[in-house]
């Protein structure tokens, strides 16, 4: 029985220190976009589009653990659950690199300037709740974690500006631009990786939760 308990806590090391590896990347990802936009390059891009592929491996590399591990030993039914959890951690990481995937796209083009300042906006929000994430996960540190959850709402409060603000200048101009659709569809994708990380903090402190109550 020892045994297979090791064998467990190897393999959910193993995985978290996957779930932590992708998360430094996506955050090296955002910052690596937001110099591609202040200066195009092709090695920057080709970089964010590289880690993207890594992200994707890393979700089938946890998933490989975690189907490894029901096939060669029973699995307690609370650790069936938390292993489901990591799986879809590992899923919502690699919607993460989409969304930022889905942001160059749009943003590539002549009025990359015009949409930057919006971009720094949410991005100030959302570097620190992906340090947050990274260190609450490290650490096991349910503050860190409720601090991403609770800072959802200036993401949230920041997309419903946004497209407020667009909305007066289409009244104002009497008709929409190409910078305010990518203006609303970029503010969206933003809006959404904030409510990916949130998940992923909620998920987290949730196994935090079911630990300590099978400890005590």
């Amino acid at each position: 029985m020892l045994k297979r308990q090791n064998y467990f806590e190897l393999k959910s090391q193993q995985m978290k220190e996957i779930i932590l590896d992708v998360l430094e990347r996506l955050l090296q990802m955002a910052d690596q976009y937001t110099a591609h936009l202040e200066k195009p390059s092709d090695k920057k891009k080709a970089y964010i589009l590289q880690v993207e592929q890594f992200v994707n491996q890393s979700e089938e590399r946890v998933n490989d653990h975690i189907l490894e591990l029901l096939s060669l030993q029973p699995v307690a039914k609370d650790k069936v659950k938390e292993l489901f959890g990591i799986s879809r951690i590992a899923g919502l990481l690699e919607r993460v690199g989409d969304q930022l995937i889905n942001l160059l796209t749009i943003s590539d083009g002549e009025n990359a300037a015009e949409l930057m300042p919006m971009i720094e906006q949410f991005f100030h929000y959302e570097r620190e709740m992906m340090g947050w994430l990274i260190q609450g996960i490290e650490k096991n540190d349910r503050h860190l974690l409720e601090l991403v959850i609770s800072h959802d709402q200036y993401v949230n409060r920041l997309n419903k500006g946004t497209y407020q603000s667009v909305v007066h200048s289409v009244q104002e101009q009497e008709k929409i631009t190409e910078s305010n659709l990518k203006t609303i569809i970029m503010s969206r994708f933003l809006e959404r990786l904030g409510d990916y990380l949130v998940t992923i903090a909620k998920i987290y402190h949730d196994f935090l939760d079911t630990r300590q109550a099978s400890d005590e």
